[in-house]
């Protein structure tokens, strides 16, 4: 009379394989939800950098254009390119420009690239007045490139230069370059192509470009 209730308990129960066989299934949902949840963060923190990448951008692009279009006539422009290695790097320095910062004239700046820490280069920014001894302070502007190089269009020889001198002495003349091009290849190899326009001097006259042949292709966003 006891055994039938005895083996209906029995069936009613759930065997060791049928528990892990439920503790399986669980564990691969549990994994799945992560995975999704993982894959979400992931997506956001891409499109934040994104943004913030193209926000950078089109924040130095409106630096440049500001910059090199209120170029003085009295100010020098120089632009060398040396090697470090097996990297090249470019830079532009501004004699007798207004600060960026504060609009403090007859200041130098520097837009220069260098070697970074972890390979590749980055763009830096500095601004001191011209008998300054000490560093100026550095601003890190873009840290993430695998090459940057500036050149100037010049008029005379119809080609793209990556040298250009002009005198630093005072009430010297100078003819600034109509245009100057900045090229930045990010890590991944896409590069991003800037053309500024430099206002003419109104001291010397306006200068004469020949048309372009040959430009680079358009640009292409940075990849971070």
């Amino acid at each position: 009379m006891n055994l039938r209730p005895l083996a209906s308990r029995r069936r009613a129960g759930f065997t060791l394989l049928e528990v892990v066989i439920v503790l399986f299934i669980i564990a691969l949902v549990l994994a799945a939800v992560h995975s999704i949840a993982q894959g979400a963060v992931t997506l956001a923190d891409d499109v934040r950098r994104a943004q913030r990448r193209d926000a950078r951008q089109q924040a130095f692009t409106t630096f440049g254009e500001r910059l090199f279009a209120e170029l003085p006539p009295a100010a020098a422009l120089n632009m060398k390119t040396t090697q470090d290695g097996g990297q090249y790097l470019s830079g532009v320095e501004l004699h007798g420009v207004p600060s960026p910062f504060n609009g403090m004239p007859d200041m130098v700046v520097s837009l220069f690239t260098e070697a970074a820490p972890g390979g590749g280069v980055r763009m830096l920014l500095t601004c001191r007045e011209k008998k300054q001894e000490q560093e100026p302070a550095r601003v890190v502007l873009f840290d993430d490139l695998g090459a940057c190089e500036w050149r100037v269009f010049d008029p005379n020889t119809r080609q793209w230069a990556t040298l250009w001198a002009e005198p630093l002495e005072e009430n010297a003349p100078h003819v600034h370059p109509l245009l100057i091009e900045v090229v930045m290849t990010g890590g991944d190899g896409m590069s991003a192509r800037r053309v500024f326009w430099i206002a003419p001097n109104t001291s010397v006259g306006l200068v004469t470009v020949p048309p372009l042949t040959g430009a680079p292709p358009p640009a292409q966003a940075i990849s971070p």
